[in-house]
């Protein structure tokens, strides 16, 4: 019989021969859930890939794991329409590329993610996650990945997404655009040529009827008239 803290050393080492024997030996162990939600899958994918950790291990474990009949896409806890599940783990606290791609393999979703990717600045996985057939404009966190890398200031892992087909026009909850929340919150100017030449529109009114464009012509900056007049001719 293999105890329930015993069982989380076991799986956070990565040790699949002792996962493996534990849940044979142990009746009841696979259907624990800690208090967060997560099951012994969750667990494994969140042990973060560093040091002298191997992945090939994790992706044993996880082997094992779904093996053993845990669901791969089962969330450990939702917020509305967003899941947590062990690709998002395996993403957003694991930062464990190799696990990710076993797992989406394996049939993982792989949605709910890219807003972890693009948070931690981790351009390999939002290319992993969009090959893998996430949505680049999964709304499930509100906005996109794209607008909550700009909110984030992540113009790095925002760029990417552009590139791989998100939406510069999308809107939030608030109608803004892109431009809108870099305005709002005094982003750089280097960054919204990025947005121009993505094709961002100006003539998009939030909820209080103001347009991105007519934020730039009431300031008095040269750079922002200028933008303002790139912004309409290119719609």
């Amino acid at each position: 019989m293999v105890s329930k803290t015993r069982m989380l050393d076991l799986v956070r080492a990565w040790d699949s021969a002792e996962v493996d024997a534990a849940l044979a030996g142990t009746p009841g162990l696979q259907d624990v859930r800690d208090p967060r939600g997560r099951s012994w899958l969750h667990v494994c994918c969140g042990v973060e890939l560093s040091g002298a950790r191997k992945a090939e291990d994790s992706v044993r474990t996880a082997e094992v794991l779904l093996d053993r009949g845990f669901d791969i896409n089962a969330p450990a806890f939702t917020e509305g329409d967003w899941l947590a599940t062990p690709l998002w783990y395996a993403i957003g606290r694991g930062h464990n590329l190799p696990l990710a791609a076993y797992l989406l393999r394996h049939g993982s979703n792989p949605n709910y993610c890219l807003f972890a990717a693009s948070f931690a600045n981790d351009l390999e996985a939002i290319r992993l996650l969009v090959a893998g057939g996430a949505d680049v404009d999964d709304p499930s966190s509100g906005g996109s990945p794209f607008l909550g890398a700009i909110r984030w200031s992540q113009f790095v892992p925002a760029e990417q997404l552009l590139k791989l087909g998100a939406d510069v026009n999308r809107v939030d909850r608030d109608g803004m655009t892109a431009l809108h929340c870099m305005l709002k919150k005094g982003s750089d100017k280097a960054h919204f040529a990025m947005l121009i030449a993505h094709g961002a529109r100006g003539d998009i009114p939030d909820k209080a009827g103001v347009t991105a464009a007519e934020i730039m012509r009431r300031k008095r900056d040269p750079d922002f008239q200028r933008m303002a007049e790139q912004l309409a001719t290119s719609t």
